[in-house]
């Protein structure tokens, strides 16, 4: 699923994320303003999830055990998102498939803290 650059706005439909067979979630360039859903982790096919440059707020939410196990590429970065990285989320990085974690974990203060490299793979200001 491919919605980049539509400039969309509003809430990000937590409804997406509770497509099984969704293995692709491209929404890089948009203007949605909402935070992460908490059932952001229910798609359990996603390999890809792009929300990169958006106005997303708030904190990332945890992931129950099991949840992206398919993940490979995390892009958050270009948000609003504040806080820590999920520790959940993280531990993608070494008990899953995920390889790419971008978040804005760069700057001083940095918006995100993600350890670099052991959790996020690139960190922007």
């Amino acid at each position: 699923m491919d919605f980049s650059a539509n400039l969309f706005t509003g809430s990000l439909p937590s409804s997406i994320f509770d497509l099984q067979n969704l293995r692709f979630l491209y929404l890089s360039n948009n203007q949605f303003g909402s935070t992460l859903p908490e059932n952001w982790g229910n798609a359990a096919m996603l390999r890809d999830i792009f929300l990169d440059n958006n106005s997303l707020e708030g904190t990332v939410p945890e992931i129950s055990p099991g949840d992206f196990s398919r993940l490979t590429e995390l892009l958050l970065n270009g948000n609003q998102i504040t806080g820590s990285m999920a520790a959940s989320v993280c531990e993608l990085r070494t008990s899953a498939l995920l390889e790419d974690l971008w978040t804005d974990c760069a700057g001083s203060p940095p918006e995100i803290q993600c350890p670099l490299p052991s959790c996020c793979t690139f960190c922007f200001q």
